[in-house]
């Protein structure tokens, strides 16, 4: 799994695994190709929920978004997807990290959602087609309670790739075209339920 770089994110650029570098080097980041060069899967999401359970006598929170990812490249594509989460407070977790193995099942039963697959189910081959559509789903734990702004970065909807040069070792790192689904947090801080509210959407290279 990449390691999530507070300050490469926060500047809308990264590098996967590259440790801690430099703003000029974050700005100098490639942006994706304005025309598709390479194959890019379709996905819709929900917006994130909250769910907050008892588990051994303890209560825990998490949040979760559902998605429907599609296949319309015209080939059939692996599907392996990373979802990670930075906030604004500079706390950064990758969807799965220490989430019990009783919320999918919650979450499932939730919405009655029988073709929902699970984190590890849904990995593999994605056929071709609305038909071959598949439902997901991101768990995170609970955000931290200070943020007002959070990014999910989602990597493995495009093959779109580029090589740049890391800084502090010299050799080559590989960035993928991600997508940047960007939140803000109303009434958090304040102690109101929080409803995240989608801000912007983009693409970057990271």
């Amino acid at each position: 799994m990449k390691k999530l770089v507070a300050l490469c994110a926060m500047a809308v650029a990264g590098i996967a695994g590259a440790g801690l570098v430099s703003h000029d080097y974050a700005q100098a980041a490639p942006e994706p190709s304005v025309v598709p060069i390479s194959w890019q899967l379709d996905f819709k999401h929900q917006a994130p929920e909250r769910l907050q359970v008892t588990i051994d006598g303890k209560q825990h929170t998490y949040w979760f978004i559902r998605y429907t990812v599609t296949n319309n490249t015209g080939k059939d594509v692996l599907y392996t997807p990373e979802f990670e989460l930075l906030t604004d407070t500079g706390a950064a977790q990758v969807a799965f990290k220490d989430v019990d193995r009783k919320i999918f099942p919650k979450i499932k039963e939730l919405y009655k959602n029988a073709l929902l697959e699970s984190p590890t189910g849904i990995l593999g081959k994605l056929l071709q087609g609305e038909d071959n559509a598949k439902d997901g789903v991101i768990i995170f734990t609970n955000l931290d309670p200070e943020a007002r702004t959070f990014k999910i970065f989602v990597s493995g909807l495009s093959g779109e790739t580029a090589e740049v040069k890391n800084p502090i070792t010299d050799k080559p790192v590989v960035l993928q075209k991600t997508l940047v689904l960007e939140y803000n947090v109303p009434g958090q801080a304040i102690g109101i339920d929080p409803q995240p509210q989608l801000k912007n959407t983009t693409w970057v290279m990271k």
